[in-house]
C-alpha cells in the first residue's frame, strides 16, 4: 500500500491548478492581443459598438468566461499553498 502525505497531495493537486491557470493566462493574452485591449475596455467597446459583431461578442463571452475561471484557480491555489485545504478519505 502507498502512503502519501497532505503535502506530497498538495503539490500534485498544486501542479496541476498551476498547469489550469497557465492555460486561462494565455487565453486571456491572445484575446488582449487580438483586440488590443483589456476586458474591462473590450466590454465597454462591445456595449456601445453601433452594430453587433457575432464574433466580438463570442469572443466577449469566452474572455469573462477564462477571466473567472482565472480568478477562481488564482484563489485554490492560495488556498494550496497555505495549506488550507482537507482531504476526503
Amino acid at each position: 500500500m502507498l502512503t502519501l502525505s497532505k503535502k506530497q497531495i498538495g503539490n500534485w493537486v498544486l501542479l496541476d491548478y498551476l498547469s489550469q491557470k497557465q492555460v486561462y493566462s494565455d487565453k486571456i493574452s491572445f484575446l488582449e492581443k487580438k483586440y488590443d485591449t483589456d476586458l474591462q475596455s473590450f466590454e465597454n467597446q462591445i456595449e456601445n459598438a453601433s452594430s453587433e459583431n457575432f464574433e466580438a461578442w463570442d469572443d466577449l463571452i469566452e474572455w469573462q468566461a477564462y477571466h473567472q475561471l482565472l480568478s477562481e484557480i488564482t484563489a485554490k491555489i492560495t488556498d494550496i499553498r497555505n495549506g488550507d485545504f482537507q482531504m476526503a478519505g
